[in-house]
């Protein structure tokens, strides 16, 4: 029997896990006893994880790149692969209906750090 996943609305766990790792805000994973949809949330944890992926991967890239074996190369990519979808499978399911405030809440404060940033630089003389 496969291992299922809790969903978010209703707490018993009845989502699959292969449904929960493809699970996006555009193509939600549905709960059969429920009915409700939800897709695999973005924690700062993980989003943290997948940075942290990003670096040691691409580091070992470079270095199985100067070497020149393509054997190297293909374990890292393979390590990168692996890293991803394990980091998938740890994120929680979220209830899609908050999913889309707190994105764009993310985006605006993230627009305005740009945006006082380059304030900043473009009023401090460096420009």
């Amino acid at each position: 029997m496969a291992a299922l996943n809790r969903c978010p609305h209703c707490r018993q766990h009845t989502i699959p896990r292969l449904l929960k790792l493809t699970a996006r805000h555009r193509s939600p994973a549905v709960c059969p006893a429920c009915g409700g949809r939800s897709c695999t949330g973005i924690t700062p944890l993980s989003l943290l994880a997948h940075f942290g992926l990003i670096l040691v991967c691409g580091t070992l890239l470079r270095a199985a790149a100067r070497i020149g074996n393509r054997w190297t190369l293909l374990a890292v990519l393979a390590l990168f692969g692996g890293g991803f979808l394990y980091i998938c499978y740890r994120t929680p399911l979220v209830k899609l209906e908050r999913f889309p405030l707190q994105r764009n809440i993310a985006i605006v404060v993230v627009a305005l750090l740009f945006a006082a940033g380059g304030g900043w630089w473009f009023l401090s003389g460096s420009a």
